[in-house]
């Protein structure tokens, strides 16, 4: 049971130095797998080489959305519009939030603008409520 054992690392450096050819000059000849290696061993070329790609930081992350808060708080608005007019403020912060979220670069332009549609529309059924109401309160 004398297997041959593959030479070392030191013994393939010195077989180099003497005129072998290199590992990096074997890989590009295309002979990866020679005598010398097991089918199975490490390839040395994943440390140099055309395929290694340079390091860049990762892309950054984009801050949260305002326009899909905005639509929500819109509609919450307008509900609340149809009923009583107490609740104009809640439209007036989906206005802010809906303008703020239209000039953000990567909100929605679509969300909202539908958010500032809603948002203006209850105000005005909040403005109306309010208009009707106030005659109706007796001065005792």
């Amino acid at each position: 049971m004398s297997e041959t054992q593959p030479p070392s690392r030191r013994a393939l450096k010195a077989a180099e130095a003497e005129g072998a050819p290199s590992a990096a000059e074997q890989i590009a000849a295309g002979d990866a797998f020679d005598d010398h290696r097991l089918p199975t061993a490490q390839l040395e070329r994943a440390a140099f080489g055309e395929h290694v790609v340079p390091w860049s930081p990762p892309a950054p992350v984009a801050p949260p959305s305002v326009a899909p808060w905005a639509l929500a708080v819109a509609i919450a608005a307008l509900v609340a519009s149809l009923f009583a007019g107490v609740l104009l403020p809640l439209g007036v912060v989906a206005i802010v939030m809906s303008i703020i979220s239209l000039r953000r670069a990567h909100d929605s332009r679509r969300v909202a603008i539908w958010a500032l549609a809603l948002a203006v529309l209850s105000v005005i059924f909040s403005g109306g409520w309010l208009i009707w109401a106030l005659p109706q309160l007796s001065t005792v």
